[in-house]
């Protein structure tokens, strides 16, 4: 059996309105187009559904099984097509990603603001976590995309750099900092630190960099997350070294970053996408927002 939606539509009108005219009518179809999905329709089901007469157009007690099935079945219909143009416009749906935890907490709130005010009606499900996991944690789940700061090549993986970060000494706000344009690494080592943990992918860049130039970091602290070198910097404690990026205004605001210089080095934070796979429209629509967003920030 293969009833169409056509039929459909053509026996809940003739149903209605008692007759072909007015339903062809409504249906913009001819008169004899609106009798042939009938008649197909009674093929179809194997049944009558419509007493004929030169005068009148009577629904038979089959007809009156079908009609509210068949209300059903078109109501489910267009609600299917509705949710399809919604997801196909981004006005519906769900984007899961990854992103790590420097990123999501300093760049991200910004791009998810922007995001929610243009899509309300998205679901967003960002799942942050440490740098490490950033790509094992993208293949794993359903996550559609990952964002965050990467080194090398993967697998199967596409690698676009969204925005980049200069390595600068992050400090309070005082006379004597802000008068400063840069600090060279030598300046650095005179002054209390706060840098990642050797283990860290940002502190590894850092040593391959410095050891190049027959330099080495000694940090007065070492610590694993962005978020407890940055409070120990606001509590006078020593400069955070890491990308100025990672530094967000609204929740530090009394601290500044100036750039490391001799030798400058940078920290790209990457969009990653598993190549062959079609982000959905409510994905491509954040991955759009988070362009535009920290393309200028």
């Amino acid at each position: 059996m293969n009833v169409t939606l056509r039929q459909l539509r053509a026996f809940t009108g003739v149903y209605r309105t008692r007759s072909i005219t007015r339903a062809a009518r409504e249906l913009g179809i001819t008169q004899s187009a609106a009798s042939l999905l009938i008649q197909q329709l009674e093929v179809q089901l194997g049944v009558k559904l419509f007493d004929r007469s030169t005068r009148s157009v009577q629904p038979t007690l089959a007809a009156d099984e079908a009609f509210h099935a068949a209300e059903r079945m078109l109501s489910d219909a267009l609600g299917l097509s509705r949710r399809m143009h919604d997801l196909a416009q981004a006005r519906a749906g769900r984007v899961a990603f990854v992103a790590s935890a420097g990123a999501a907490s300093a760049l991200l709130p910004q791009v998810l603001a922007k995001f929610r005010a243009g899509h309300p009606e998205i679901d967003i499900d960002m799942r942050d976590v440490a740098a490490d996991d950033l790509v094992p944690r993208l293949i794993a789940t359903d996550a559609e995309f990952a964002i965050g700061s990467v080194e090398g090549e993967f697998a199967e993986m596409t690698i676009e750099t969204l925005t980049r970060g200069r390595l600068s000494a992050i400090g309070r706000r005082t006379a004597d900092f802000a008068a400063r344009r840069a600090l060279t690494w030598d300046e650095l080592a005179q002054l209390p630190t706060i840098a990642m943990r050797r283990e860290t992918r940002i502190r590894m860049q850092i040593d391959r960099a410095l050891g190049a130039q027959g330099k080495h970091l000694s940090p007065t602290y070492e610590v694993t997350l962005i978020n407890t070198a940055l409070a120990m910097t606001a509590q006078g404690l020593g400069l955070a070294i890491l990308p100025a990026t990672m530094l967000p205004a609204d929740q530090f605001p009394t601290l500044i970053a100036r750039p490391l210089i001799r030798p400058a080095i940078t920290r790209p934070v990457s969009l990653l996408q598993r190549q062959g796979r079609t982000l959905s429209p409510a994905a491509q629509a954040f991955v759009a927002t988070a362009r535009m967003v920290l393309a200028v920030s």
